[in-house]
């Protein structure tokens, strides 16, 4: 009898009951966090595949059907995911609906521990669209300062180098004192790359690159305006890019500096935004150092007004600037009265004048390089997913 008591207190097996209880529902939920970790990762992957694949279709400017297009994307989507894959894909579908071309994706993910379930695989269906290109249409208009403080040396040795050539590197355009030839003559003749120079070869290269990347479908135009005392329609809008470079290979620099007189006629030459496809999309690319001639206005030199650029902006353009900044050069005189007092109110007031994000800035050919290269693959990045 005693015996039987000590059995009905006797607690020494309870842990393994309860551990028996407890484990197979531990199990589920670790399995099913597992699943559904897979599941998520497979669905990221398979969205990132089918926006790549959609946006392979709309930069495809061949005129290809839905049909062919449809196969690229199923070829795509296939090579993600293979036989054997734990996503299964079970469908890809491709159309245009109001000129956007839509791919979906219907696909499944096996479990692990979800078979056990009965769930042997999660269904999923994944959705992109950008608009469908029928061929780009794009106007890129140059504003190019033509003032003769653009022959400055664009380097530190450069700017020695006239120095001691003639004793001056600022402000010297004209032949002064003893000097037969202008500055720029100077640099030209010693062969001390000029800011005019590093200019020249961006710009044509940017022209040269917008030329090579023009889809047999796409119209690309280009027009130059330039400016010193007064406004120049340089190159009208063409489609003939080679002449604009010739343009711009080619092109020489005049007097003061004339914002006022020079931006309200580039606003009309350059027009309203287009959508890029029926009518087209503009950009307006302005270089220059920022500084306003004293003829502009009475009380000398001050910086580029930036409200000069808001009729573009209104109208829907992209403006870039590009700032050819001054160097500091503070033992030349010229430069001590004219752009010193002025020099931090520059870099402001060109930057105002851009659209948000599209401001840059050089010193020296590199950096003039790289701007106008960022400023191209900003003009080319224009096709995005819209779902």
């Amino acid at each position: 009898m005693q015996n039987l008591s000590r059995f009905g207190t006797d607690r020494s097996g309870s842990v393994a009951v309860l551990f028996s209880v407890v484990i197979l529902p531990a199990l589920m939920l670790v399995g099913a966090a597992t699943d559904y970790a897979k599941v998520v990762a497979a669905k990221t992957r398979l969205q990132s595949t089918v926006d790549a694949a959609v946006l392979a279709a709309g930069l495809d400017i061949s005129g290809a059907s839905d049909a062919v297009l449809q196969t690229k994307a199923q070829a795509a989507v296939a090579a993600a995911f293979p036989p054997g894959s734990s996503v299964r894909v079970t469908n890809v579908a491709l159309r245009t609906v109001n000129n956007d071309i839509v791919v979906t994706v219907q696909a499944s993910t096996s479990t692990n521990f979800g078979k056990l379930l009965g769930v042997a695989s999660v269904p999923t269906t994944t959705v992109a669209a950008v608009p469908k290109q029928t061929g780009r249409k794009m106007d890129v208009d140059f504003l190019l300062d033509a003032s003769a403080s653009m022959g400055l040396a664009a380097t530190p040795t450069g700017r020695d180098q006239l120095r001691a050539a003639v004793g001056c590197a600022f402000a010297c355009h004209d032949p002064e004192g003893g000097q037969k030839i202008s500055n720029l003559q100077v640099a030209q003749n010693l062969g001390i790359l000029t800011r005019l120079d590093v200019l020249k070869n961006a710009v044509g290269t940017m022209i040269g690159r917008i030329a090579a990347t023009q889809g047999p479908r796409d119209t690309y135009l280009v027009a130059i305006d330039t400016f010193d005392d007064n406004p120049v329609r340089a190159v009208p809008i063409t489609t003939d890019l080679t002449s604009a470079r010739t343009f711009v290979s080619n092109y020489r620099l005049g007097g003061n500096t004339s914002f006022s007189g020079a931006m309200p006629v580039f606003n009309g030459d350059v027009g309203s935004q287009g959508d890029g496809y029926t009518t087209p999309k503009k950009f307006a690319i302005i270089v220059t150092d920022g500084v306003q001639g004293r003829r502009d206005r009475v009380g000398g030199f001050h910086p580029f007004d930036s409200r000069l650029c808001d009729n573009l902006k209104g109208q829907g353009v992209t403006v870039m600037v590009l700032n050819t900044k001054y160097i500091p050069m503070p033992t030349e005189a010229a430069y001590q009265q004219t752009v010193q007092p002025i020099q931090n109110q520059l870099e402001p007031a060109l930057q105002a004048c851009a659209s948000t994000g599209y401001y840059f800035s050089a010193t020296d050919q590199a950096d003039i390089d790289l701007a106008f290269n960022r400023i191209f693959d900003a003009i080319q990045a224009r096709l995005r997913l819209i779902k």
